[in-house]
């Protein structure tokens, strides 16, 4: 398994109490570009104060963790109240997305998928020995294989996110 996959697995570990419905799709990718979707009419009502508005985020996909294979660059549609950074843009991210069903509202959003879920950012690192046994304050160390197999994966405290 390579080391994206498996700092994806890990990752989705973290994401834990959110279970993904059977039909959305689990990606690994990057953020390319979050802007705002012009050319929808703005849905709030007259004389209402709305703070979200429709956005199109493009995913440079990695690869797929969960569901239908999807490659390449994916546009999403996503309610959110203003532009992202782009500190937001560099790190790998999971992406939870969802087929848009009813053909009108993927006409009107021009995407196919709404962005239901982004996963915060995460540095982990692995190494083959016990960071404790380095003296690196970790909170959480996750231990898979064994042997001279075995790999000691963590997030530091303090790390660029």
């Amino acid at each position: 398994m390579s080391r994206v996959a498996k700092a994806a697995m890990g990752i989705l570990g973290l994401l834990g109490g959110h279970a993904a419905v059977a039909s959305d799709v689990v990606v690994l990718g990057n953020l390319v570009a979050n802007e705002p979707m012009t050319y929808v009419k703005d849905e709030c009502p007259e004389n209402a104060i709305c703070l979200r508005s429709w956005w199109k985020s493009v995913i440079q996909v990695r690869t797929t963790v969960q569901g239908g294979p999807l490659t390449g660059r994916v546009a999403a549609a996503v309610m959110q109240h203003t532009s992202l950074s782009p500190r937001a843009k560099k790190a790998a991210r999971l992406f939870v997305l969802a087929p848009i069903e009813e053909a009108d509202q993927r006409a009107k959003l021009r995407v196919d998928y709404y962005l239901e879920e982004m996963s915060d950012s995460q540095s982990m690192f692995c190494l083959s020995r016990d960071p404790k046994a380095l003296g690196l304050n970790v909170e959480n160390t996750y231990v898979s294989g064994t042997g001279d197999a075995r790999r000691y994966c963590f997030e530091m405290p303090g790390t660029l996110r």
